[in-house]
């Protein structure tokens, strides 16, 4: 406002000072009237306009004290009524329940109990239910909070709470309706408690192989592709091996030489002592002895290659079909391998599937050289895959083998069900996690090796629990409340009231809470505007006492 004043000041000096100079120089206008004098009045607007609404707003500041509306000024009617009005309470102070506990029957002492951890237990008591019809009590319920109350420990409410039992007063149905609360009744639906963690998808390592051929060579034949399905003992390749053709050889000199020390041995026994020297007979055994431990070592090194050898077979066989016989060794018969139009077969050695599953690596190419114990291809069974979780290391102690596994990968609605079969041992010392694995079935094989998805562990799964909307659990500072309606809130000439019910909450699911102790199906409670009946509860609970007099 000085601003705009020395702005003022400073403009009127201005046009003094012109007016002046024109009445001297004989150049005199008149005033400038109309739009000018509305612009200039226009700038005074806004400030008027702000300073007459800080003004009002003083003014209704000091007409109610600066004090908020009271429960009392939500629930009183409209109309004037007849009579002193209870302030404290919000309703006639003829009618209060809570100044004239004589309208009404008195409320029950209530006790703590220690097995469900609430003050006024119905599980315990149910004639302390406000129902219609006296409330019966179905064991799986009692059986159902004992398990959970074991499982995760859980929230406690004080036992010297002075909130349960205590009941909050409406003048009428309408002054309930004129303070936002609305009542909803106490009904059952599954629920299910499960620990939340982030999976990875993994292959099943024991049903995994690394195919490497036995000895070194160069790539003749690749008879699968990448993708593909194999079953064990199936071809996979052929690898063209210096070391098993140089061991071949030799394993067909020394058949040959073996037959033929045989029959020497055979030929000089009958005439050993008498036409032949038994030493000569002694040297051929000791040649055909010499020769048969070439033959064993031979098939020894062929075996370590992964070539098996049958040396009593090839001994009995025709000499003419020998080489043939060695040149097969090795080499499993396969619809694809008469098809490469390979001629030499005696250097050939085959890679074989160790396991049935699906090629998810290949790592050679036609004339490739490849060394021994180098991955030529890697096989896994799709059929299941393995399903890490990374849990917290406080939830780890809830885990147990066994359990129910649920998972979603990122990207899809499907739920995949599986079950605890392994518990990590360690705490990953960066993440502070524990790793728990599951198996998954992958019949429909879209599960992907290293896909990140959602997954939960389930604790504990109740087809019948007993809930209520989240909006009317209540926490007073002592415990857990929720506010049941009179169950004789609708008869003539009945004060219309709320009782503060003390609650044991479980897990939270969809909007809804499970209660394991404190109500039971068929008592109605109020959900929205609860937070109202709260308040009232809290003022009552300081101590700001009751202004009507009793």
């Amino acid at each position: 406002m000085a601003i705009v004043f020395d702005s003022v000041v400073h403009n009127e000096a201005e046009t003094t000072k012109s007016s002046q100079s024109e009445v001297l120089n004989g150049s005199v206008e008149k005033p400038k009237t109309g739009f000018g004098a509305a612009r200039y009045v226009m700038t005074w607007l806004p400030t008027v306009g702000v300073f007459i609404v800080l003004v009002a707003i003083a003014a209704i500041g000091h007409l109610t004290h600066w004090k908020i509306p009271k429960f009392s000024d939500l629930t009183r009617p409209n109309a004037a009524s007849t009579g002193s009005w209870c302030e404290s309470h919000g309703v006639k102070e003829s009618e209060c329940i809570n100044c004239n506990p004589e309208l009404i029957e008195k409320s029950i002492e209530l006790s703590f109990c220690r097995t469900h951890g609430v003050k006024g237990c119905v599980l315990c008591t149910p004639s302390l239910a406000q129902t219609k019809e006296p409330a019966s009590i179905n064991e799986s319920d009692r059986l159902r909070a004992k398990i959970a109350l074991e499982l995760i420990p859980r929230k406690e409410n004080l036992a010297t709470s002075a909130s349960p039992g205590k009941r909050i007063q409406f003048a009428s149905l309408e002054s309930m309706k004129k303070a936002g609360v609305d009542v909803e009744p106490v009904e059952r639906r599954s629920t299910t408690e499960r620990i939340l963690a982030s999976g990875e998808v993994r292959y099943d390592a024991t049903k995994t192989a690394s195919v490497s051929p036995q000895s070194d060579g160069i790539v003749q034949g690749v008879l699968v592709e990448m993708g593909q399905w194999v079953e064990r003992g199936e071809v996979l390749a052929l690898v063209d091996s210096q070391e098993v053709g140089k061991l071949k050889t030799d394993l067909v000199a020394s058949l040959k030489e073996y037959r033929v020390r045989k029959a020497t041995v055979e030929r000089l026994t009958p005439l050993a002592g008498s036409a032949v020297p038994l030493t000569r007979l002694l040297e051929s055994e000791n040649e055909l002895l010499l020769v048969n431990t070439k033959m064993e070592s031979i098939a020894s090194m062929l075996s370590n290659l992964g070539i098996h050898v049958n040396l009593e077979t090839l001994a009995t066989t025709d000499s003419e079909k020998i080489t043939a016989a060695v040149d097969e060794l090795g080499q499993i018969a396969h619809a694809n391998v008469n098809s490469n139009g390979i001629t030499n077969r005696r250097n050939l050695v085959t890679i074989v599937a160790p396991i049935s599953g699906r090629v998810v690596a290949r790592n050679l190419t036609l004339g490739q050289v490849l060394n021994r114990g180098v991955e030529a291809f890697r096989l896994a069974d799709t059929r299941t895959m393995w399903l890490e979780l990374r849990v917290t290391s406080e939830d780890a102690a809830l885990v147990k083998k066994g359990q129910v596994v649920q998972y979603r990968p990122d990207g899809s609605g499907k739920v995949r069900e599986g079950v605890v079969s392994w518990i990590s041992t360690e705490v990953e010392p960066q993440t502070r996690v524990v790793r728990v694995r599951a198996e998954l079935s992958n019949d429909e094989q879209d599960l992907r090796n290293e896909s990140f998805g959602r997954g939960s562990i389930v604790l504990r799964n109740e087809a019948d629990s007993i809930v209520v909307p989240e909006n009317a659990l209540q926490w007073d500072g002592t415990g857990h409340l929720i506010f049941v309606r009179d169950a004789k809130f609708f008869d003539d000439g009945r004060p219309k009231f709320f009782v503060a019910r003390s609650v044991r909450p479980g897990v939270h699911q969809d909007g809804f809470v499970e209660i394991l102790a404190g109500v039971l199906p068929g008592e109605v409670i109020a959900t929205k505007g609860s937070d109202v009946l709260r308040a009232q509860l809290l003022k009552s609970n300081l101590g700001a006492g009751c202004t009507c007099g009793h």
